[in-house]
């Protein structure tokens, strides 16, 4: 199963509480990622940190991963070129 990541906001560590990351996300987006269980509206959210803090200083990332339709596009086959026998080919014998 393949899941497509819909990148939702950034956050940064905090300075005195390393364990501590502050994200800040547009309301708008997290409605569009809504979903309802058991008549409650929930929003699950993956976050990560990044190799290198972005220009701001933001160290961490979050997205909401969607399953992704399973439409695997494999490449069409190659055509092979037909095989030169070493053998000289025969003119066909009309009956």
């Amino acid at each position: 199963m393949t899941y497509k990541n819909n990148y939702i906001g950034k956050g940064k560590r905090n300075e005195k509480l390393e364990n501590i990351v502050k994200f800040t996300f547009a309301l708008e987006d997290l409605q569009a990622v809504a979903y309802e269980y058991e008549g409650r509206m929930y929003v699950s959210v993956e976050t990560s940190e990044m190799k290198n803090p972005d220009k701001f200083g933001r160290t961490h990332t979050a997205w909401v991963a969607e399953k992704a339709a399973n439409k695997v596009e494999e490449p069409a086959p190659k055509k092979r070129a037909p095989r030169k026998s070493k053998a000289k080919q025969e003119e066909p014998q009309p009956f």
